[in-house]
């Protein structure tokens, strides 16, 4: 009797082991500083107010880009459905129209951003998919991030002519 033995492909296995939230949260805090360096720029009076807005808004974008990332490896991860990949590409379609609207006013295209992150935030805080300490970790650093737009809003209104 001839059994030909076939190897069974290896099984994908999670990881359990808890992030390090120090690190997490040291570079939750450093991806800030270019929006905030940005917002300076924006309120200089010896700076052009418009270079200051528009590097706000390309960090912006890229940062909710990330966000949707986030959502597509845990969709993928956690083997749920095509909803969730479809719901996570939505940021990054928020930061790309919010690019958009930078040459046509910029204001509106910080609307855009602060609403996307404002959204994000709300679906991430509710969702216990996520660990306790990450929706922590998100709930402040998002707030921070929405109120640089907040103050970057209330820039532009000074900046502007009326």
């Amino acid at each position: 009797m001839n059994t030909l033995k076939t190897a069974s492909p290896p099984v994908a296995t999670v990881r359990t082991e808890r992030p390090n939230l120090r690190v997490a949260w040291a570079l939750s805090l450093a991806g800030l500083l270019p929006l905030l360096a940005a917002l300076i720029y924006a309120a200089s009076p010896a700076t052009h107010w418009l270079a200051g807005a528009i590097v706000f808004e390309l960090y912006a974008a890229v940062i909710l880009s990330f966000l949707g990332g986030m959502r597509w490896g845990r969709a993928l991860a956690m083997g749920e459905g095509s909803a969730r990949m479809v719901e996570a590409v939505i940021p990054s379609l928020l930061g790309f129209a919010a690019l958009l609207l930078v040459p046509v006013w910029v204001p509106l295209a910080v609307a855009v951003t602060g609403i996307g992150f404002a959204i994000w935030l709300r679906r991430d805080a509710g969702d216990a998919a996520w660990a306790a300490d990450f929706r922590r970790l998100r709930l402040v650093i998002s707030l921070a991030v929405l109120g640089l737009h907040l103050a970057l809003a209330v820039v532009l209104y000074l900046r502007l002519p009326h």
